[in-house]
């Protein structure tokens, strides 16, 4: 069991590497400053809730999530009793960060962060790869941010073992919102 645990210590530390590419198309493509993203439409998140996902360009429910697939987590700061809306606007895009999250099926929620938890056989049960956007609006403080992500260790994926790519990231979010990069690599 201690080589399983060696070998996912060293795919982690693997995937962190080689961040930086200025390809839009690459998994490790490095977001320049600059960037914002617009919310097209109003998303209304539910009581008891701060978060709504996006997955094919539309909403499903929090249990709804094909994790094989990308899918996005919009943010709110804090959880409330009552509907909140998100208006649409123009946010301030100010950090990109990447990570990758092992969660056992015990622990299986989307996007859950995770330190390392292991399962009865001592193996990860999802292994989610995670590009986070800080993002900001003075009109809307409660805005946190948007984490995209897809289960690495589902079928047909283990192969891949990567983040996800802008385009991916854009097909997940659909008409919802918009990813606009800065003007000067308009």
């Amino acid at each position: 069991m201690k080589i399983i645990g060696f070998g996912l210590t060293l795919l982690l530390l693997g995937s962190c590497a080689g961040l930086g590419s200025p390809d839009p198309a690459s998994p490790h493509y490095a977001y320049p400053s600059g960037w914002a993203v617009q919310l097209n439409r109003a998303l209304q998140i539910p009581p008891g809730a701060a978060t709504v996902r996006l997955q094919y360009g539309r909403i499903v429910p929090r249990n709804g999530v094909q994790e094989h697939d990308p899918f996005c987590v919009v943010e709110l700061e804090t959880v409330k009793d009552a509907e909140q809306t998100l208006h649409p606007g123009r946010f301030e895009l100010w950090r990109v960060t990447r990570s990758v999250s092992p969660i056992s099926a015990a622990a299986a929620l989307p996007l859950v962060k995770a330190a390392h938890a292991d399962d009865d056989a001592g193996e990860s049960s999802f292994l989610y790869y995670i590009t986070e956007f800080r993002l900001r609006d003075a009109a809307q403080p409660e805005l946190r941010g948007m984490r995209c992500a897809w289960d690495q260790m589902a079928p047909g994926n283990r192969a891949l073992m990567r983040h996800l790519t802008l385009d991916e990231i854009r097909h997940a979010l659909g008409g919802w919102m918009t990813l606009i990069p800065p003007k000067e690599t308009l």
